[in-house]
């Protein structure tokens, strides 16, 4: 009985000290069960007891004391007859009388007052819409936002980046057809050179240049020969120049993976190369049998249609650095964008352009991104690994096309998945998430979109698609057909004026504040960390900022505070809205 009592006891106190309305529930069915423990047991105790002094009695002559109800014993409870009362006399109904009207009594009139109007207040600022779809918001009156914070103790240092100056806008100037342009393709880039740069661009990515078995300039011969579907030589250099004068860098299409042959060798096979790289099979991998290559394996995927060139060879990667020099010095290429980078080790293009030291470069380094089935997953995490992996394989001196945003973008937008924008780390889901430094961004190119429609961006939502990429860290790549589209032109041109007034980089910090079905929403300005091989998601609130949302989700940054500032739209669209911190309006 003592282990029952303490037991009771305990949980009576327990319940005593809680104010937890929660603790007291969950306490009330162990102390009922207690409770009816410690009465089994006195009662049966008392039972014992009884016994006992019956026996007692017995045996000391005495008679027995009429038995009592044990404490703790069920005793049945006493009925009784209860008779209900008299139902109460309800009084008798009375037919329906309807009310006396009242006679009209006209109200006294009162007496003329003059009035007086107030003072005509001034009227409010006009703050025009956020967006299509942002309702007005009590809170966006000019008074009641926190002062700018003060600006950091220290000068964040201009990023490491294989970009420039990491401030960059690249237009890609063709597509798929150019090379079957009436006018030669390099003639009508130069003569819209001052167009681009007043437009803003920094930077031109021209069609392979170099004489080629494709019309494109992807199947190339004779690098040295630079005449090419696109126009002669003349017309290059022509282009080259127009560019430079107008302040854009021309980046060259370098297509070194492969190289076709010009004659066939003793076996009959298409391996011999004339011209000033007048190479034989020794410059050709063993990977693929049909070339008949005899220098080393290769050093990444095997490029069918072509005979793959042999990297490890020190005279093969002499005379391709010697002809990016004469590509750089002579024709006047400012930077390299590197074809069918996985064709052959990273460290490769590391050396060139560690020796040739472009203005900018970026390879494409296309991989297919994670499906099951026909669904692309959200976890995207190995296929932008893969990226970072190359660009680091080149000691971080060549930039990659983010080809994991274009996948996870084009899905949520086509099918409103905004979620899909924020990783499980909670930065940006693609590369410019991973790496931004290093991560050149773009929506379409001549390959997955142009008349070949390898990987498409929805249509219906190109313009949204640049509301991601012109204000998100990385380098944004614009399409020449989308910036040749009248109703696209627009929009690309007002987000590129925000991105370059509030100065946003390519190590842009992002903060997302929304990623869910329907809504994307998130802060994007200068970080208030270096950042090198990471993203950052803290904005620097002492310099200008922006908002972006995307979708058709209700979101404004006036109404949720963000940054405890006011906002103003500065270009809005179908799907998209962009906002800048007014404190740095006024």
């Amino acid at each position: 009985m003592a282990t029952a009592a303490a037991e009771f006891v305990q949980l009576e106190r327990q319940r005593a000290e809680t104010t937890d309305q929660r603790v007291m529930d969950a306490l009330q069915q162990p102390r009922l069960e207690a409770q009816e423990t410690l009465a089994r047991t006195m009662a049966s105790m008392q039972s014992m007891l009884k016994q006992r002094d019956s026996l007692r009695a017995r045996m000391a002559g005495l008679p027995e004391e009429p038995e009592e109800p044990l404490i703790g014993a069920y005793l049945p409870p006493i009925t009784a007859r209860v008779e209900a009362p008299p139902l109460p006399a309800w009084p008798e109904a009375r037919p329906y009388e309807a009310p006396t009207p009242r006679p009209y009594e006209p109200p006294t009139p009162r007496p003329y007052e003059t009035w007086t109007p107030p003072e005509r207040a001034p009227a409010p600022e006009f703050i025009p819409a956020s967006s299509t779809f942002d309702l007005p918001s009590m809170d966006e009156g000019d008074e009641g936002y926190d002062p700018a914070p003060a600006p950091l103790d220290f000068d964040i240092p201009p990023p490491q980046t294989p970009m420039g100056t990491g401030q960059e806008i690249m237009l890609q100037g063709f597509n798929w057809e150019s090379c079957n342009s009436h006018k030669k393709w390099f003639n009508v880039i130069s003569d819209e050179a001052s167009e681009i740069a007043n437009a803003g661009f920094t930077a031109v990515w021209l069609p392979p240049p170099t004489d080629s078995v494709s019309d494109q300039g992807y199947l190339p011969r004779d690098l040295y020969n630079l005449n090419s579907f696109y126009g002669n030589v003349e017309d290059l250099k022509r282009c080259v120049n127009a560019m430079k004068q107008n302040g854009v860098c021309p980046v060259a299409d370098i297509v070194i993976n492969h190289r076709c042959a010009d004659k066939q060798g003793e076996d009959g096979r298409w391996n011999l190369f004339t011209g000033k790289m007048a190479w034989d099979q020794q410059a050709i991998t063993t990977d693929n049998p049909e070339f008949g290559g005899r220098g080393c394996g290769g050093t990444g995927e095997d490029y069918g249609p072509a005979p793959n060139v042999d990297h490890t060879k020190d005279w093969v990667r002499n005379d391709l650095k010697q002809w990016l020099h004469w590509m750089k010095n002579d024709i006047g290429f400012g930077g390299w964008r590197f074809d069918f980078v996985k064709g052959y080790g990273g460290n490769f293009t590391g050396e060139y352009v560690g020796d040739t030291k472009p203005y900018v470069s970026v390879g494409e380094h296309w991989v297919a991104c994670n499906y099951n089935g026909g669904n692309l997953e959200y976890n995207q995490d190995s296929h932008r690994q893969s990226t970072f992996d190359w660009c680091a394989s080149t000691g971080g001196s060549t930039a990659a096309f983010d080809f994991t945003t274009k996948g996870i973008l084009q899905e949520a937008l086509r099918n409103r998945e905004y979620w899909r924008l924020q990783g499980s780390d909670g930065h940006p889901a693609g590369f410019c998430g991973k790496w931004p430094t290093h991560a050149v961004t773009f929506i379409e190119n001549h390959d997955t979109g142009s008349t070949l429609q390898h990987w498409p961006f929805p249509v219906d939502r190109l313009a949204e698609g640049y509301a991601y990429i012109l204000t998100h860290p990385g380098t944004p790549t614009v399409f020449y057909d989308h910036w040749k589209d009248p109703e696209l032109r627009e929009d690309i041109q007002s987000l590129m004026e925000v991105r370059k007034r509030l100065k946003i980089g390519c190590d842009a910090a992002v903060y997302i504040t929304k990623a869910e079905d329907g809504c994307y929403a998130a802060r994007i300005g200068q970080p208030r960390q270096i950042v090198d091989r990471q993203a950052c998601s803290e904005v620097d609130g002492s310099k200008p900022s922006l908002c972006v949302k995307l979708g058709p989700g209700d979101w404004s940054p006036n109404r949720e505070r963000v940054g405890g500032t006011k906002w103003t739209c500065k270009a809005s669209g179908d799907g998209w809205a962009v906002w800048e911190d007014r404190r740095f309006l006024d």
